[in-house]
């Protein structure tokens, strides 16, 4: 059985109160390594996934990369740690901010 995977760039979990909701959100590096010419990475999941799941994309693009790039990955409304609706459709305009 091969070991089990060890992350080489840990990600940080945090929490914000969206639209009544409380989102979850995972990020690896500092917004300090923002900058115009290397803006934030934003990783958005596919359905029935969670924003962790791309844990190994990051130390990917870390490797090959050569250095760290501030790196946020959200869990969406209902899956891994974020709240659910109230409701049980997810429309397309429930996502966006008003």
């Amino acid at each position: 059985m091969p070991p089990a995977y060890l992350p080489h760039r840990t990600a940080v979990s945090s929490f914000a109160a969206i639209r009544g909701l409380r989102y979850h959100l995972h990020t690896w590096g500092d917004a300090a390594l923002a900058t115009p010419e290397r803006p934030p990475l934003v990783l958005l999941h596919g359905w029935m996934d969670v924003g962790a799941s791309f844990q190994f994309v990051v130390d990917a693009l870390a490797q090959a990369e050569g250095f760290e790039r501030w790196v946020l990955a959200p869990d969406w409304r209902g899956f891994g740690l974020t709240d659910a609706p109230g409701s049980d459709s997810y429309w397309f305009p429930d996502y966006l901010g008003a």
